[in-house]
């Protein structure tokens, strides 16, 4: 037999063999733990939390956990408990399991269940009012959520859909399918 012949059909078979191995190696999947766009620049555990004004006074002050920070600029918080600050007081404080910081906003949305004592702002009785998400916004100096809430306090309680919150505690609109109800006072 002719090696000339010989040659080509021995590599026809070995050709054969290399394609399907590569073949093989495309199928398999490679597993990693996240992607790199996920994984938090750096973190802070143990983190104390404070914000100032333009004048020096401090808006809020607060802890979380943990703090990751992103390449993006964003930013979560985990184990929050965060105190709104308006003149020397503390009219609101926050606890939640979670808080997201947009990349490039000074407001961050606190995840739930967030819990939130406050005020009264017409009799300054105190109340505790529970829901799934609240925006926090220390520019304007305001609480806000569109999702449903309950508060419950001495002598009233209830539950809507929707609020907005001034940071001083002095008002408190909530928006929409609002219920209250009233406990009559001791005699």
């Amino acid at each position: 037999m002719n090696l000339r012949k010989l040659i080509p059909l021995l590599l026809v078979p070995a050709l054969i063999g290399l394609l399907y191995t590569f073949q093989r190696m495309d199928n398999g999947s490679i597993q990693t733990s996240a992607a790199p766009q996920d994984l938090p620049r750096y973190t802070a555990a143990g983190a104390t939390l404070m914000r100032f004004d333009a004048d020096g006074e401090r808006q809020l002050q607060g802890y979380a956990d943990r703090m990751d920070y992103f390449d993006d600029a964003s930013g979560r918080a985990h184990g929050l408990q965060l105190d709104l600050l308006s003149g020397g007081d503390s009219p609101w404080h926050l606890s939640a399991p979670a808080a997201t910081l947009p990349a490039h906003q000074h407001r961050f949305l606190v995840e739930g269940p967030v819990v939130a004592d406050g005020a009264w702002p017409d009799s300054g009785e105190k109340m505790q009012l529970h829901t799934d998400r609240l925006w926090v916004d220390p520019d304007r100096h305001e609480l806000q959520t569109d999702s449903a809430l309950d508060w419950n306090g001495p002598t009233r309680s209830g539950n809507a859909v929707g609020m907005r919150a001034d940071w001083s505690g002095r008002r408190v609109q909530l928006l929409h399918n609002v219920q209250m109800r009233y406990a009559a006072p001791p005699r």
